[in-house]
């Protein structure tokens, strides 16, 4: 089939946003299929340099990122970006992009931070994934401009496995809601061994002021930095080191969480390139993480991406409750916590054996993230 695939690495070319990506990119191509990239500015959004720290409409920095990152994963460099904010459109002209819609058999908008065009209603079917799952629910209860955005697509899908069953009180707003998950393309992301001793993550400290939700009476910050707060005394319980990479980390926090004896590493080196991130995440032994407030306060089910990359690489992952749990196995290679203890006796079950969870979160990875799995069975249900 031609499928295109929408989505941000131009706007922010950075490693673990443009991998989010990159795996339904390479997992369609190694599948078999037309594989196409397109990207929006919209009006909202100005391209990110990370070399120079500046954003500027020219799109020059984020298009050969995007070129060189399409061609490291070995599949054609095949990609339309429309400049709203310079009416431009890159890759292919406006008149090539309309016919490539045309004969497009899906378009899958990752994220949806995609703008929907008039065009897109030509494609065969077209959908939409929620990958940021009960900050989209609940901005869908005062936000009718978003919900209809969603509307407009054929069908949506989402990160949140567990909206719409019983397990999850989170309201579907009228959607049917397809299940489903990061893909993970296992080609470029081989299993591998490691002599490291340091249980890493590397993300966001904090989202923004604006992030805060309310539901039922209670009031959820789309942030990390509450939840880390409880596992500041951690590395004292740890036969590992623990490390931490947090984007707008404040200086107080970091100094607080040094004294703990937690260790840092800079995010932006770590995320400048695709092959940066690949190597962070196979440099370490595994992941420690927290999930945002409003993951760990109303549960959807979400795992994150990244932590799934880790996964694949044969590297054991400890993470927050978020409902996950319903539907990935825990206790070998993949571990669930929910306070202090439970993260401690998670990184000393991992220290008694390691080999064994390394390999056991190999298989968890091969199981449930495989991208031709995952990708499939996202095409079979669009379709029906």
């Amino acid at each position: 089939m031609t499928i295109i695939v929408c989505g941000y690495i131009i706007g922010y070319p950075l490693g673990g946003m443009t991998w989010h990506h990159l795996n339904y990119l390479a997992g369609l191509h190694e599948m078999g299929h037309d594989v196409w990239f397109y990207e929006d500015s919209g009006q909202w959004y100005v391209p990110y340099n990370p070399v120079t720290n500046t954003c500027e409409p020219d799109p020059a920095y984020g298009i050969d990122y995007l070129k060189a990152a399409m061609a490291s994963v070995g599949m054609p460099v095949q990609f339309c970006y429309h400049s709203e904010l310079l009416n431009r459109y890159y890759g292919m002209d406006r008149e090539d992009w309309l016919k490539l819609v045309n004969r497009a058999d899906v378009l899958i908008a990752v994220s949806g931070v995609t703008p929907f065009r008039d065009e897109f209603a030509k494609a065969g079917r077209t959908v939409v994934i929620d990958t940021d799952p009960v900050f989209t629910q609940l901005r869908m209860q005062h936000d009718s401009e978003f919900k209809d955005y969603y509307r407009c697509f054929d069908r949506v899908a989402s990160f949140g496995r567990l909206i719409g069953t019983a397990g999850c009180k989170l309201p579907t707003h009228g959607f049917d809601w397809i299940p489903t998950n990061q893909p993970i393309s296992l080609r470029q992301w081989p299993a591998s061994s490691t002599t490291s001793r340091t249980f890493s993550t590397i993300g966001k400290w904090d989202h923004g002021p604006g992030r805060k939700l309310e539901f039922e009476g209670h009031t959820y910050e789309s942030s990390k930095g509450v939840e880390w707060m409880k596992l500041k005394e951690l590395p004292s319980q740890s036969l590992f080191t623990l490390e931490m990479a947090m984007a707008s980390m404040p200086m107080e926090m970091m100094g607080a969480f040094g004294s703990h004896g937690w260790a840092f590493t800079d995010p932006t080196v770590a995320s400048i390139s695709v092959s940066s991130f690949a190597e962070y995440i196979r440099s370490n032994a595994g992941e420690l993480t927290v999930v945002k407030q409003i993951y760990s306060g109303l549960p959807s089910g979400w795992f994150s991406d990244r932590s799934a990359c880790f996964l694949a690489s044969g590297r054991p992952v400890i993470t927050q409750s978020s409902g996950f749990e319903l539907w990935l196995p825990t206790g070998n290679g993949l571990f669930v916590f929910s306070t202090l203890e439970g993260a401690a006796e998670s990184l000393s079950i991992i220290a008694s054996d390691y080999s064994h969870h390394a390999r056991a979160a190999e298989k968890i990875a091969k199981q449930y993230f495989d991208s031709r799995k995952v990708l499939s069975d996202l095409i079979t249900r669009i379709q029906n």
